[in-house]
């Protein structure tokens, strides 16, 4: 019998290492995720984007009708207005109100205890009913130190911050071992808003690209391939257009909306503890990204329906 419900519980608090929350002020409103050591980072925004390594994420909130010659020195002025360094920043845009936002955070621990050093070690609840991942991931050769990546110590990384210098090996040591014992956890957060709804495929007028803009942001604790941070996109987009579909968001003929003409996605993860180069929905990690970012999209686009008081 497959336990993976079981061991995946549900938690009021980001992934380890984050903290966020909503900033009001004369600058505007904006959620802001703020990690203690950079985020490697993949996202689909001109700010920040593509692969980095980040200490902050924020979801803006800007008006409808926002329209701007140059977005970058503008989303600069915006940074050093709040306090903000620009090249440790990824940042999206949404024109929905940061009081819709949804949120959700997953946690499983390790079922199993998993050694390093080149040991291949076998979960307790078995792989014959089908985790393509669990090999992968439990019998790894070898965990990376926490801030570090497949680039080498203090290569500058575009988009991003460059990166920590490695420890010593004692202190190697010591990191393989304690990340050995790490389970997974998942976050992510979302802002709705449909007004402009598409629906992939389907040929749009230039008057239904204005923006509208659904908005993930996906926090993993544990260290992702380059691979599993490309699959983590797909799963949260089809996580995504699911909840789309459940809210019974449809185009004027019926067919359901997969997302808006202006969509952006974040992936985020520590680059400490365990070891994923899967994300799809057969894994542990791709079923609660699926699942936290399906709860945090219904969240925020049943109080979008709310607000406007759509059926």
């Amino acid at each position: 019998m497959n336990n993976r419900q079981s061991l995946i519980y549900s938690e009021s608090r980001p992934a380890a290492g984050i903290t966020a929350g909503v900033n009001e002020g004369g600058a505007g409103s904006y959620l802001l995720l703020e990690a203690h050591l950079p985020l490697r980072t993949l996202s689909s925004a001109p700010w920040g984007g593509g692969f980095g390594y980040h200490r902050n994420i924020i979801n803006r909130k800007v008006d409808k009708t926002y329209a701007c010659g140059d977005p970058v020195a503008e989303m600069n002025e915006f940074l050093g207005t709040v306090g903000l360094n620009s090249e440790e920043t990824a940042c999206l845009l949404t024109s929905v109100h940061m009081s819709g936002l949804g949120e959700s955070h997953l946690r499983m621990d390790d079922p199993v205890p998993v050694t390093v050093a080149g040991e291949i070690g076998f979960d307790s609840l078995g792989t014959s009913e089908g985790e393509p991942d669990d090999f992968a991931e439990n019998g790894r050769e070898a965990h990376r130190l926490p801030g570090t990546s497949d680039a080498k110590p203090g290569t500058p990384v575009t988009g991003g911050m460059r990166l920590p210098a490695a420890a010593d090996t004692g202190a190697a040591e010591s990191a393989a071992a304690s990340a050995a014992d790490t389970g997974i956890a998942v976050s992510a957060w979302v802002t709705v808003g449909y007004s402009n709804m598409a629906r992939a495929g389907r040929g749009l007028p230039a008057s239904a690209l204005f923006p509208g803009t659904i908005n993930i942001i996906v926090a993993v604790e544990g260290e992702l391939t380059d691979e599993a941070m490309v699959n983590a996109v797909i799963t949260a987009t089809e996580a995504k257009a699911a909840a789309l579909q459940d809210l019974g968001v449809a185009l004027k003929d019926g067919s359901g909306a997969t997302g808006t003409t202006t969509d952006a996605v974040l992936i985020a993860a520590t680059q400490r503890g365990r070891l994923h180069r899967y994300a799809g929905t057969a894994t542990y990690l791709g079923h609660m990204i699926g699942r936290t970012v399906y709860d945090a999209a219904m969240q925020s686009g049943l109080a979008y329906k709310k607000a406007l008081a759509l059926p």
